[in-house]
């Protein structure tokens, strides 16, 4: 089976050229249903000329209240608190390998073994050059805060 792909087949030539033909041939009646008087007969069996304008614009609004309002509501909600800790930490990451993530209590209690091992200061076996390496003590991230624009000018100016 052949991998798919968007680049242009004979096949989707074909049903390209029928859509278009189909929708062009929709519109046209469309227009003509629009424009043209109600003299032929088929007015009785023809919704109101007021529906060629009111559907169109219905669509639009329907289209701009789903840009514009629920589509961005929607992403907000699936968007983690700035003070969240998944917005800062990949539990992947964290853990180790086999682990399985459960809860954030679980990064909480690996740091804090994470502190006490460091504290011994063992050496740490490098799978890349295959030696020991002391590894590295840094300081912990500072919380996540506002900033206050006086004081960034003050740190930036100064």
């Amino acid at each position: 089976m052949p991998e798919h792909s968007p680049a242009p087949t004979p096949h989707r030539a074909i049903y390209g050229f029928a859509f278009y033909m189909l929708f062009t041939v929709l519109f046209l009646v469309y227009v003509a249903w629009a424009l043209l008087p109600l003299e032929f007969g088929l007015h009785s069996y023809l919704p109101d000329k007021y529906f060629a304008v009111f559907v169109p614009f219905l669509v639009l609004v329907f289209a701009w209240f789903f840009a514009f309002l629920i589509y961005p509501a929607i992403n907000l909600s699936m968007t983690v608190n700035v003070d969240a800790i998944a917005s800062v930490v990949d539990p992947k990451l964290v853990l180790p390998k086999g682990t399985e993530f459960t809860s954030w209590s679980q990064l909480q209690e690996g740091q804090e073994s994470k502190e006490s091992e460091t504290k011994k200061l063992s050496p740490v076996n490098c799978n890349l050059c295959r030696t020991f390496h002391q590894p590295v003590t840094r300081a912990p991230i500072a919380p996540l805060r506002f900033l206050d624009l006086q004081e960034v000018n003050t740190a930036y100016y100064n």
